[in-house]
């Protein structure tokens, strides 16, 4: 269990004898929030939104290296593009999963006010963050067209990390 996810548990002093312990939703059960929001979810627009908000982000990192390496005299070749990448794909990780882990949202969540949640309403644990960008990474892979799961509730993100995108 992550240290992040503490479970109250009442104290001595808490304790009504006469009260009924309590309980949350049985498994499987869907949450009040995720009750209320139905399984709309977010809009397709929006999820989209935010990922072209990121992948500006992304762009404009590999911009910047190019842009360097130029300016160190040494013009990029074919053969360096793999390293390149292989940068851009670190950069990804850590843009996208330190984010989700800690505040819930990558910075194209953030401008249009979404939220990733736990389906228990908890933060992302490290893991989920990770399964979200590499749901991400595939979706790309495919030219988007497991986002149209987005279409029917859930993105292949949400599938993948059994968590929900909600606005917040």
């Amino acid at each position: 269990m992550s240290p992040r996810r503490r479970l109250e548990q009442p104290s001595l002093f808490d304790l009504e004898l006469d009260a009924p312990p309590a309980s949350g939703p049985a498994v499987g059960e869907p949450t009040p929030a995720a009750a209320q929001a139905g399984d709309d979810g977010v809009p397709l627009r929006s999820r989209l939104y935010a990922g072209m908000v990121d992948l500006v982000a992304h762009v404009a990192v590999l911009a910047v290296v190019v842009l360097g390496v130029r300016l160190m005299g040494v013009a990029p070749e074919p053969r360096d593009l793999p390293a390149m990448l292989l940068l851009l794909l670190v950069f990804s990780l850590f843009f996208t999963v330190i984010p989700l882990a800690f505040w819930g949202r990558t910075p194209g969540m953030a401008v249009l006010g979404l939220v990733a949640r736990c389906d228990d309403e908890q933060p992302l644990t490290f893991g989920q963050a990770a399964r979200r960008w590499l749901a991400g990474l595939l979706t790309v892979a495919a030219l988007g067209l497991p986002a149209l799961l987005a279409l029917r509730g859930r993105s292949l993100a949400d599938r993948l990390s059994h968590s929900t995108l909600r606005e917040g």
